[in-house]
């Protein structure tokens, strides 16, 4: 009986292999080359979606000193934290991180700021291209105003370590929430270097949300060319902005000649104009021009800015909330005017490069020095004019590093406004050190 059961065992097994060696001699052998192709287009995709993203970014720590403890500055704020006061810090101005992901004619940007103040929210948008001329732009999300050169240039570019106090006052973090829209000629067409850029955002000042439902609107139109040699670059620059905010309730004060032949600012008593709108109006043009020769590249800069800025007793600043009785106090609305002027020197060929800035902020032009505080006028501490001179060098030491020493001259005019009478002690000094990736 084991004979024959192995003997059945034996044949069943045997007929297994031989079916089973009939159905791989159907199957056709692969060949290698198709695996290594399979392989590699395996390795390209996934490279190709790694290629859509992009990370860059740049950091900035700096220290600085102020010419008396607590006193107010624009050049990364105040020299106070809560109730102290201080002369010198080490700060870190920027910590910013970048990540472009390009997919066709689509690109989503996420830009953050990490400070010691915590994480904050900078460009983050979609934008669409169109794919037929590749001319126009449309954008939805948080982007920088465009008005003027010196607001939209990046702070990692800019050869001084803060913008001009004008812009700092009228747009805060330089950003707001809206709908972009840009027009751009190609470098085949005749009118290359010719850019429109128009917006609605919320109005909001800041990276701040909407509070009055009122949208504002800015445009700028602007040329640049360089020659043939490339050894000279030029542009030019308008801008205009309209908006503003709803008043509510809240008290508002107009700028006019008053009774007693003084200039300054009057109550708007009439109640049935409460809830208007507070008008944000602004017409700037700016210059650029660069040429290289001998001494290095030189470029000269210049930009001017006029209208009417609403603000408080205290500052001209562009609100990020809905003024109250309570956190704002009374409106003021001021026709004001500002301006900067650069002087670039590239060390001829070496790796230090020379700059000299001079700006103006007056945020009332109706009034000036000693007219300012006087009693009855009701101007204060928001309409006093400042002047800063700033000089500064910058080492670069590779494409990554580069290292900047300035130092800002601040003047304010002479007032009656308590502790304006003379120019106050706030020159700032700031060594900064930026590594770009």
């Amino acid at each position: 009986m084991n004979f024959k059961r192995n003997l059945i065992l034996t044949a069943i097994g045997v007929i297994l292999l031989l079916t089973n060696a009939k159905l791989n001699a159907q199957e056709a052998p692969e060949n290698p080359l198709d695996t290594l192709a399979r392989s590699l287009q395996n390795i390209a995709d996934d490279l190709n979606k790694l290629k859509r993203l992009k990370i860059t970014g740049y950091i900035q720590p700096q220290y600085q000193y102020i010419d008396s403890a607590g006193a107010p500055s624009v050049a990364g704020g105040d020299f106070i934290n809560g109730t102290g006061k201080y002369y010198s810090r080490v700060m870190m101005r920027r910590g910013r991180f970048k990540f472009t992901y390009d997919y066709k004619n689509v690109r989503l940007m996420i830009n953050t700021d990490v400070t010691e103040k915590g994480l904050f929210m900078r460009e983050t948008y979609i934008k669409i291209t169109d794919t037929w001329l590749k001319m126009f732009s449309l954008s939805a999300g948080l982007l920088q105003d465009q008005f003027g050169f010196e607001l939209t240039q990046s702070s990692s570019e800019r050869e001084t370590p803060e913008r001009a106090r004008y812009n700092q006052t009228l747009f805060p973090t330089e950003r707001d929430l809206g709908v972009f829209g840009s027009m751009e000629f190609p470098k085949t067409s005749p009118l290359s270097g010719l850019k429109l850029d128009v917006a609605m955002m919320n109005g909001s000042a800041g990276v701040s949300s909407e509070f009055d439902s009122h949208k504002d609107f800015t445009g700028r139109l602007q040329y640049k060319k360089t020659t043939k040699n490339e050894k000279v670059e030029f542009g030019v620059g308008a801008s205009y902005y309209y908006g503003g905010y709803r008043i509510g309730s809240v008290k508002d004060y107009n700028s006019n000649t008053l009774v007693s032949g003084d200039n300054g600012f009057e109550f708007a008593a009439d109640t049935a104009n409460y809830n208007r709108v507070a008008r944000r109006i602004y017409m700037g043009a700016d210059a650029q021009l660069s040429f290289d020769w001998k001494a290095g590249i030189t470029t000269i800069r210049a930009e001017y800015i006029m209208g009417e800025q609403p603000g408080t007793d205290k500052s001209s600043k562009s609100l990020g909330a809905a003024p109250t009785s309570t956190t704002t106090g009374s409106i003021y609305h001021r026709n004001f005017d500002g301006a900067y002027f650069y002087l670039i020197q590239n060390v001829g060929t070496s790796k230090f490069q020379v700059v000299v800035k001079y700006d103006w902020y007056d945020p009332n032009v109706k009034i000036s020095g000693k007219e300012i505080g006087k009693s009855g006028t009701n101007t204060k501490l928001a309409d006093i004019r400042f002047d800063t001179y700033g000089f500064g060098i910058t080492y670069r030491m590779n494409t990554y590093l580069k290292v900047i020493a300035y130092y800002d001259v601040v003047q304010n005019e002479s007032t009656l406004v308590s502790g304006y009478a003379k120019d106050i002690p706030d020159n700032v000094m700031t060594v900064r050190m930026q590594f770009k990736f």
